[in-house]
């Protein structure tokens, strides 16, 4: 938990502040921006807020812990959406948020939910291109990024989750030889 946390949300928070800042025309006149930026905010300190709060009282509950996990991955997930609905217009990097979830699952759960993470995360950002109106002419070269973003997110997933099998596996072969 505490690597997505030093990693994946400072990144986060880099993506939607940067959407934001780089997209008003006047970033300190707040009152007049676009409603979907206010929007976005208020998702980003409700996500920060929830996501915290697991991650201190993870251990407290520690019958829960793997529960809390999974809640965790899709709670990511679930802040990814709206937040790349209401941001991909103006910020074509946004599509990056949906990555964050089938990576929390590869770290925590088993390789059919990280997989099973990967595609739901994949297959929403795709229909979300679509309700914005891609697909719709056919393919060509925007239709063809979408996909290869979703095929990242499915690929990036498991071989995150590779690499943790492997720490573990290194882990476990570490502590059997040095007993």
């Amino acid at each position: 938990m505490q690597m997505l946390n030093r990693y994946f949300v400072p990144f986060a928070l880099i993506l939607i502040l940067s959407a934001i800042w780089f997209n008003v025309e006047n970033p300190a006149d707040w009152r007049h921006w676009d409603p979907s930026y206010k929007q976005a905010l208020v998702i980003l300190a409700v996500s920060m807020v929830v996501n915290w709060y697991l991650s201190a009282n993870t251990y407290r509950y520690i019958h829960w812990a793997k529960q809390m996990k999974i809640l965790q991955v899709w709670l990511n997930f679930i802040w990814a959406a709206p937040l790349f609905y209401l941001l991909q217009p103006s910020w074509g990097p946004m599509w990056l948020l949906f990555v964050m979830a089938p990576v929390t699952a590869a770290l925590f759960t088993d390789r059919w939910h990280t997989l099973g993470s990967a595609v739901v995360s994949a297959g929403t950002m795709l229909a979300i291109y679509h309700k914005r109106g891609l697909f719709r002419e056919g393919m060509g070269p925007a239709e063809g990024m979408a996909c290869v973003h979703a095929c990242f997110i499915v690929v990036f997933a498991l071989f995150v989750y590779g690499l943790e099998q492997t720490a573990l596996r290194l882990r476990d072969a570490a502590l059997g030889r040095a007993q």
